[in-house]
Order: C-alpha cells, then sequence, then structure tokens
C-alpha cells in the first residue's frame, strides 16, 4: 500500500483527487490545507520486477469538493485556478547518461518553473554534477531529454541553447585580459556590443563597481566568481545552473555570493539549479531540493521537508 502523510480538517464529505499520477481515495476535507507526503511507492499495484518511484511532496491548498485545487506559488504553479499551469523553464524527461555501461544519470524526471532555486545534493559520485551537465548539453544524454520553456532542448542550437541556460562553476574560469573583456565576451559572440554603460551596470549588479579595467589575475577567489556570475547575466539567461559556486571560497565570500545570487534570481525571476555538497547552504538558497544516489533521484520535496528526512 502507498504511504501517505495527510494532514486537515476531517469533514463529512468525501471524494477523489487527482495529483500528478497519483488518485487519492476517500480524503475528507472541505476548503481545508492538505498536505501531502509521497515516499518511494509505485502508482500501479500492477507493476511487477521495477523498482520503486519517487513522487515529489506536494503542498496543497484549498481543494474543494468539485475536485479543484489550487496550488500555492511555492510549488511553482499558479495560485489561480482561473489560469492555465506555468510552463516550466526547465523539464527533465527520463533524463539519462550512461558511458562505457556505467550509467551516471539513470532516468530523472523533473519540472523546475520560472523563479525556482532547485538544490542537488547527495553523496560523492552521485551523478550531481553529470545531471547538471545534461542540462544545457555540456554532455549528451543517452536517454531522454530536456524541455526549456516546451521547447526539446536538442532543437535548440547548442551556442543559444548555453546562453539561455548559463553556468557558474566551482573555479572561475576567466579568459586573460580584463574584467570589462570578460563580460563582453558572450554578447560579442552573437554580434552584440555591450556599452560601456552597460558593463558597469553589471559589474555594480554583482558587487565590482570600477572593476571594468582590472586585470583578472589580480583578483580575489570572491571576485572571479562575481565577475564569472556577471559574464553569464550578460547573456540574459532564463536559466542559471551551479556546480558548488562557493565551494572554493572563505565563508564571508560565500554569504556574499549567496545573497548576490537570491537577489538576481528573485529580480529576474530566473530558474536556478545548484549543486552543493552543503546541506546547510541548500536551506538558506533553495526552495527545493533533490537527492541523487547512484544516479537516480530518490527525493525531492520542499528543502527543510528533504533535508529533515535524510
Amino acid at each position: 500500500m502507498s504511504q501517505y502523510n495527510l494532514y486537515m480538517q476531517p469533514q463529512p464529505k468525501t471524494f477523489d483527487i487527482q495529483i500528478g499520477h497519483i488518485a487519492l481515495t476517500n480524503v475528507h476535507f472541505h476548503r481545508a490545507h492538505v498536505r501531502v507526503t509521497f515516499f518511494r511507492q509505485d502508482a500501479n499495484p500492477g507493476r511487477r520486477n521495477r523498482e520503486p518511484r519517487m513522487f515529489e511532496t506536494t503542498i496543497v491548498r484549498n481543494a474543494n469538493l468539485n475536485g479543484n485545487v489550487e496550488y500555492p506559488a511555492e510549488a511553482g504553479r499558479n495560485a489561480s485556478a482561473d489560469r492555465s499551469p506555468e510552463v516550466p523553464t526547465l523539464e527533465t524527461r527520463n533524463l539519462s547518461r550512461a558511458v562505457s555501461g556505467k550509467v551516471l544519470v539513470d532516468g530523472i524526471s523533473v519540472q523546475i518553473p520560472p523563479g525556482e532555486v532547485l538544490a542537488v545534493v547527495g553523496p560523492s559520485g552521485a551523478g550531481k554534477s553529470s545531471f547538471l551537465r545534461l542540462l544545457n548539453r555540456l554532455d549528451e544524454p543517452t536517454g531522454g531529454t530536456v524541455l526549456l520553456t516546451g521547447e526539446d532542448y536538442r532543437e535548440i542550437a547548442p551556442r543559444e541553447l548555453r546562453r539561455r541556460v548559463g553556468m557558474v562553476m566551482q573555479t572561475a574560469y576567466l579568459f586573460p585580459g580584463t574584467v570589462a573583456a570578460n563580460i563582453a565576451f558572450g554578447p560579442r559572440q552573437r554580434g552584440e556590443i555591450l556599452s560601456t554603460e552597460q558593463i558597469a551596470a553589471l559589474l555594480d549588479r554583482v558587487g565590482l563597481g570600477g572593476y571594468q579595467d582590472r586585470n583578472v589575475s589580480n583578483l580575489s577567489g570572491g571576485e572571479a566568481q562575481r565577475v564569472s556570475v556577471a559574464r553569464t547575466l550578460a547573456n540574459a539567461p532564463e536559466g542559471l545552473l551551479l556546480d558548488e559556486p562557493t565551494s572554493a571560497l572563505d565563508e564571508a565570500s560565500v554569504r556574499g555570493i549567496e545573497e548576490l545570487l537570491l537577489g538576481i534570481i528573485q529580480e529576474r525571476r530566473m530558474t536556478c539549479v545548484i549543486v552543493t555538497h552543503n546541506r546547510a547552504q541548500a536551506a538558506r538558497i533553495a526552495s527545493r531540493t533533490m537527492v541523487l544516489e547512484a544516479g537516480r533521484l530518490v527525493a525531492i520535496g520542499p528543502t527543510k521537508e528533504v533535508l529533515h528526512a535524510g
């Protein structure tokens, strides 16, 4: 039997509602707040000899007697039942990668709406960075695919895809030369020239006002990472991929980068996926967290609940 945690006010009315691929039968409530947590359990009791699935924790509110459900903004859906569901910025469908017979990423399906920060955690070798690299085709999937705002990303030219889904790595890989030249690089590849004012505005936003003419070889680790963020932002991405972006920084620089990223994500309503080994960092900045083990998705849901359960 499936395991459910349901917290609600019991009422005499009964009906069935459908959430994702799971039907909940004989749920008693009327305009109540409902909390539903799905653990590793398959929706179809007829499935045999298959691994159990992980279903996402979802917070549902205001489910009424005709079966309509309103989702809160933090669950990545519109609060109003009168509006169409928002198209996820990124959606993976059975995303997989295997190399020389070794499975690195195994059939991951997840939706990430605009403005959400999703943390990816798990033990070393779990496939966290491999999963991230698949999201903008730095590595090619051997199974499944990714949708970018509803479009199969295999139909998007790689350079355009990586402009729209930017990445900041653990170490800031900057080109030799000035800070300004690094920031202008991406747009210049598309035939666009950033003005001096635009470059200055980007540097101001990342807390490096007046750094335009500095040589990148003279930057601290924290400064170099801020330049890397500004260079990514110059491409006006819809999504931001972060691979352990603060692991090489001191604690003061870590908090500064976190505050910077959260502010930019909120301003631009960008989708962000961050790989981190630091669960405290995930709790500070991510609304949802997914846990990988041996390339497989084993848990996903609100960060506090996932990390507490782990």
